[in-house]
């Protein structure tokens, strides 16, 4: 017999939002994801959200453009807060692509718990470019649900940036859809929240599919960034390139979860991932679990990850050479974080996260 959790104000708020149902009784039931179940082990969400205000919030998309219908989802997601962002969040916004667009996503909260559901089709043969931000305010909770369908042949670059968001929580849900001959490469930049998780989950159809996942992050004090990715290859000929770096500085956490998927019909798929995480001083955290499962015998898969601390010999030189320990901190930091972004092929996107991310360095280190 299962014995329902008893759940927190902010819990039992979003449980009276829902519908009578399955969503509300497995909320009911099992309330939001806590450190027991083990995709979200090192990321408490149900106690991160404990003592936030139970009130009921509006997220706000700022786009570039008007989407281009509005929409209920045609398929329920099959992950929690992706669910809850269907069920509260209203019809879906769905932006059709056009060859050549750069759509700019902005989401933010000002107050309360907002949810919204976004559905990105880049069509056949299309080059295309998503730029997204993700921002909440103090006591605020942002949960977003993303799907993108990529259609054979179409080129995706995604670039998802993540603003340091001090007592706030952050979800973005993403489910990517790759056909094959497609092609998407996904860049990341975070700062954490008091809990911020970016999940991605991918559906690799391979015969000839590539993907890219790269991603830094730096994570101050009192600041959480999860960062899970999961990789599903289901056919053949499919290849998936992974870097991730990122530091940690006094108080703050990163984790990392990727997981690579290769089904017995993706014979001659090709993957490889890798993270490697800087442990700033005595007191940051860093968690990380790479694992691969596969089930063909004709592929090349690999996975790699690293923690240590900065490099004490590197940081004398640089003192030797009349920078103060702080800049010559950020520095070595800096160059340590800068090979996900320099793998991004626009230089004027690419100065500009360098550039964010040097300030926030100057402020950490």
């Amino acid at each position: 017999m299962t014995i329902p959790v008893k759940l927190s104000a902010f819990e039992a708020a979003l449980a009276e939002q829902l519908p009578e149902g399955d969503l509300r009784a497995e909320l009911e039931g099992r309330g939001l994801p806590h450190r027991r179940v083990e995709d979200w082990k090192w990321s408490d969400l149900r106690a991160a959200l404990a003592r936030l205000p139970a009130d009921t919030g509006e997220l706000t998309l700022t786009a570039s453009r008007s989407p281009d219908a509005r929409r209920p989802l045609m398929d329920e997601p099959d992950r929690l807060m992706a669910r809850l962002a269907a069920a509260l969040g209203g019809p879906a916004e769905v932006f059709d692509l056009h060859n050549g667009e750069t759509l700019n996503l902005d989401a933010s909260v000002a107050s309360g718990a907002g949810h919204r559901t976004i559905v990105v089709r880049a069509r056949d043969g299309v080059n295309v470019t998503v730029r997204e931000r993700y921002t909440a305010a103090p006591g605020a909770m942002l949960n977003l649900s993303i799907h993108y369908v990529i259609a054979p042949r179409a080129r995706l670059t995604r670039i998802i940036e993540q603003d340091a968001s001090p007592d706030a929580v952050i979800v973005v849900t993403t489910m990517m859809d790759m056909s094959p001959r497609a092609h998407a490469a996904q860049t990341t930049l975070g700062f954490g929240a008091k809990l911020a998780r970016l999940e991605t989950h991918v559906s690799h159809a391979g015969q000839g599919a590539s993907l890219e996942m790269n991603g830094a992050y730096l994570v101050g004090e009192g600041l959480h960034l999860d960062q899970t990715g999961i990789v599903r290859h289901t056919g053949p000929g499919g290849t998936t390139r992974e870097l991730f770096k990122g530091a940690a500085a006094h108080g703050g956490r990163g984790v990392f979860q990727g997981k690579i998927h290769v089904e017995r019909a993706a014979q001659k798929t090709d993957a490889s991932m890798n993270h490697r995480g800087l442990l700033l001083d005595g007191r940051s955290e860093i968690d990380a679990k790479p694992e691969l499962e596969i089930y063909a015998d004709d592929v090349v898969c690999a996975h790699g990850n690293a923690l240590g601390a900065m490099d004490a010999a590197a940081l004398f030189y640089m003192r030797q050479r009349g920078l103060n320990k702080a800049r010559a901190r950020a520095l070595l930091t800096q160059s340590f974080l800068a090979e996900p972004l320099e793998r991004l092929e626009d230089e004027a996107v690419r100065e500009a996260l360098m550039a964010r991310l040097q300030a926030v360095l100057e402020s950490v280190s």
